[in-house]
């Protein structure tokens, strides 16, 4: 049994190393939803991405209300809730979204992780199919999409292991 489970996850670390050289390559895609990321139960959240714009805006309305004059201040504070609806906004949307890709390419426990929280959607780029999380499987979507990457990657994983057993040597076969 305990074999079978080591099994089971090394066939799981291969298809992430798939879908990792799938991504690196360009050819699948991450989208993630920024509604289900940015709460604070998310491992990539982060409360001064969200406060501390805001808050720098406001304290410099506030600083021209007081220094220039209560219109200065109001038209200071009205441009900044525009800024922050239009362009805050998407850079925090921008940062977020980078944060939680980065942290799914690191290892295969924070992609399990943030796969099983949901607002993660996988695209091929050749073919146009769409994998959502939770409820897809990654795993059968990156090595069915992705058969040519994984084939490569077994090659090298076989070349490695004959290797590693003395039946091959690094200029070629014994």
């Amino acid at each position: 049994m305990a074999s079978e489970s080591r099994r089971q996850r090394l066939e799981k670390e291969f298809d992430y190393r798939v879908l990792q050289h799938g991504i690196s390559s360009g050819r699948l895609k991450v989208f993630t939803d920024f509604r289900v990321f940015n709460q604070g139960h998310s491992p990539t959240y982060s409360p001064w991405d969200n406060v501390a714009p805001l808050l720098l805006m406001v304290l410099i309305s506030l600083a021209l209300l007081v220094v220039v004059g209560i219109i200065v201040g109001v038209l200071a504070l009205v441009l900044s809730v525009v800024l922050y609806a239009f362009f805050v906004r998407l850079w925090v949307m921008h940062r977020l979204h980078e944060r939680t890709r980065q942290a799914m390419m690191q290892n295969l426990n924070n992609w399990d992780l943030l796969w099983s929280m949901g607002g993660v959607v996988l695209s091929n780029e050749r073919t146009g199919q769409i994998c959502h999380a939770p409820s897809g499987n990654w795993r059968a979507f990156v090595v069915n999409g992705l058969a040519d990457i994984a084939a490569a990657l077994r090659g090298d994983a076989d070349m490695a292991s004959l290797r590693e057993d003395g039946a091959l040597t690094r200029g070629g076969r014994k």
